[in-house]
């Protein structure tokens, strides 16, 4: 089988000849000059629109539709050279952000402010960006304001994403666009979590308005996308818990915020599109609601105290499971300990089909190159159905 193809048969839930493999962020700048792969940070050169996928749009074009050049440039062309990594660690399925990228600032020296209201602070260390979440911009007062500003029509998604998938082997690696901030994230985080707990409490009105917008803004933007692009899938990145349960209550999320999902799910679905949702934090008490959504659900955190492999027993035959080798686990433990934790997975989730091996995360830059290719090892052996693993 191909990746499309064994991507498929999992998301239906069925055993195809391998366990796929998903990640939907690999920083390892130290494993790409192992081996010896194109660098993709600290490029000089390749970013200029107008030479690539832009022939008519120059900086006061991009300008002009509401778009950031510093921010769109290093979208375009490293797409190729970023995922040459992915495809040498054999990764079946991973996804490319869609925007929204109109009304994007950036704050010199280090700052920018997304169209949603967050606030992010950039920091370069060993030849890789981090980012981090500092604050809402966004309050009830400035709202309108700057919710107008964002291009609902997005004209950059088409060619980018295109772009983005034009040179990709299919057989190697299958991209799905996605949003990385999803409806309940980028509201808390556009707010601020006490702006947002405020008015979620004490402006309910306002608030159902923000989600609606919120989702408009969204159905606009994957219509347009899955109706450009024949893809099996769509990602939606949404962290909707801490490890000991949902940022606001299970009554509050399905009253306000899980009708607006049922919405998206039905547009995605009628398009014969899977949807395939990645959440932080302990979102037991909320699963219901979204296993009727999402056809796929990640990462299952162990440190969230979640046992993917009962997960796999109660819920293995309503949604695809995605996950979850911890974070923790690659940065800290030894090799053996990550092996044996990759076996354990294989052997509780996989049979059956409808598992995709994962971190429980993201594979982060302080993850040692020795834990992770313990894990790939361990999985590249392990992988192929029927699942023989004993002990």
């Amino acid at each position: 089988m191909c990746s499309r193809e064994r991507i498929l048969k999992t998301l239906d839930r069925e055993e195809p000849d391998k366990v796929p493999y998903w990640e939907h962020l690999i920083q390892q700048p130290k494993l790409v000059k192992f081996l010896n792969l194109k660098p993709i940070e600290g490029r000089e050169s390749g970013f200029e629109i107008k030479q690539t996928i832009f022939p008519n749009f120059n900086r006061k074009t991009l300008k002009k539709f509401g778009y950031e050049p510093m921010v769109v440039k290093p979208l375009i062309e490293s797409a190729k050279d970023y995922f040459s990594l992915y495809i040498k660690l054999k990764v079946d399925m991973s996804t490319y952000p869609i925007g929204p990228y109109s009304n994007f600032h950036i704050m010199a020296p280090d700052k920018a402010i997304s169209p949603f209201g967050q606030i992010y602070k950039f920091k370069r260390e060993n030849n890789h960006f981090d980012i981090y979440y500092c604050g809402g911009n966004f309050t009830k007062e400035n709202y309108e304001e700057n919710f107008s500003k964002i291009n609902p029509e997005e004209p950059i998604i088409t060619p980018l994403f295109g772009k983005v998938i034009q040179n990709l082997p299919e057989d190697q690696i299958y991209i799905i666009p996605g949003i990385f901030s999803g409806l309940f994230q980028s509201i808390l985080e556009g707010f601020g979590i006490e702006n947002f707990s405020r008015l979620i409490a004490k402006e309910k009105e306002f608030m159902r308005k923000v989600i609606i917008d919120r989702e408009k803004l969204f159905i606009k933007l994957i219509k347009q996308t899955i109706d450009s692009f024949e893809r099996i899938a769509f990602f939606i990145g949404d962290d909707l818990a801490y490890n000991k349960g949902p940022f606001v209550s299970p009554r509050t999320f399905n009253e306000m915020f899980l009708p607006s999902y049922k919405r998206i799910s039905k547009i995605v679905h009628k398009r014969g599109v899977k949807l395939i949702f990645h959440s932080d934090g302990n979102i037991i008490p909320i699963i219901d609601g979204l296993i009727e959504c999402f056809d796929a659900i990640h990462p299952w955190q162990a440190s969230a105290h979640i046992d993917i492999a009962e997960v796999k027993k109660q819920y293995g035959d309503k949604v695809c499971i995605m996950g979850n080798v911890p974070v923790a686990m690659l940065i800290h433990k030894k090799p053996r300990e990550i092996s044996n934790y990759t076996k354990h997975l294989l052997k509780e989730c996989a049979p059956g089909g409808g598992y995709f091996l994962s971190s429980g995360n993201s594979v982060v830059p302080q993850v040692p190159i020795r834990n992770y290719m313990a894990m790939l090892r361990t999985f590249w052996r392990y992988r192929n159905y029927p699942i023989k693993i004993t002990g």
